[in-house]
């Protein structure tokens, strides 16, 4: 059910026909009054809106929505954002999804007008969800504006949880949450693919190692993305050096110990006061 206030916004989703782009419009197109599929290829729009419901612009008319959200590839962030936002109306709000903000944020919040509403999202899920009910989004650094604040409301009336953080803050936590977990799963990847097929090791997987696999698959499926994290997170050569440390000492099993379980437990499980 649209509110009063969402009547009349209209969404573009550059990036529109990815999967994650794809979740977004199903789920925000109740809300308001009009979701746009964008893409650089017409008819791949054009099939996603189709399949959606929805409605499709080319990505030169973007710009024309009062909310554009930009779902794209980090390495493309800052370009499309750039040529998008520097179209865009007054008091309108560019979105941007990108997974990493250093080096991001500050290059696009110069590079369009101040009339113009700027949200640093990172969605902290992946595409595969059917809805975003008790999922984590991190705003960093959002600035107050109408539109910001409808559409932070809009994610949270749908169930989404908002933590806000500097950039600082989001990258240095990124760094464990993503580069270390990320690295941890490709460095195993690396040694087991050192056995040989012969060794006949599907007819032996556990449950476990299975939920494993899965999250080796999605590294996989999402592997420009994982590898940007990798090269461009600031913190990311200091935390693998930690893990190659670590990993070196506990070769040796009398250094392997319980207590650090318990601890990440509680780390992870625990959350921040502030």
């Amino acid at each position: 059910m649209k509110s009063n206030r969402t009547n009349f916004i209209s969404i573009s989703i550059v990036g529109g026909t990815g999967r994650m782009g794809m979740l977004l419009a199903n789920i925000l197109k109740d809300k308001v009054e009009t979701i746009n599929i964008v893409s650089r290829d017409a008819g791949r729009a054009q099939e996603a809106a189709k399949e959606l419901n929805v409605s499709w612009l080319p990505l030169e008319k973007a710009h024309q929505s009062n909310i554009v959200i930009v779902s794209v590839p980090i390495q493309e962030t800052v370009k499309i954002c750039k040529s998008i936002g520097q179209k865009m109306h007054e008091q309108s709000l560019l979105v941007e999804f990108a997974s990493l903000k250093t080096g991001i944020t500050e290059i696009i919040k110069n590079s369009i007008p101040n009339s113009v509403e700027y949200l640093s999202l990172h969605p902290l899920f992946g595409p595969q969800v059917k809805d975003i009910t008790g999922k984590r989004f991190v705003a960093v650094e959002p600035t107050s504006g109408t539109l910001t604040t409808e559409f932070l409301e809009m994610l949270q009336e749908g169930g989404a949880l908002i933590k806000k953080a500097t950039v600082e803050e989001h990258d240095l936590a990124m760094s464990s949450i993503q580069v270390l977990h990320h690295f941890a799963l490709i460095t195993f990847s690396s040694a087991l693919s050192r056995f040989t097929e012969a060794n006949g090791l599907s007819e032996y997987l556990t449950e476990s190692l299975e939920k494993t696999l899965q999250n080796i698959q999605n590294i996989h499926e999402n592997w420009e993305t994982i590898y940007a994290i990798q090269s461009l997170n600031p913190n990311a050569q200091k935390v693998r050096e930690i893990l190659a440390e670590v990993t070196r000492q506990s070769i040796d099993v009398k250094n392997i110990a319980k207590e650090p379980l318990h601890k990440t437990i509680k780390i992870l499980r625990n959350p921040s006061k502030k």
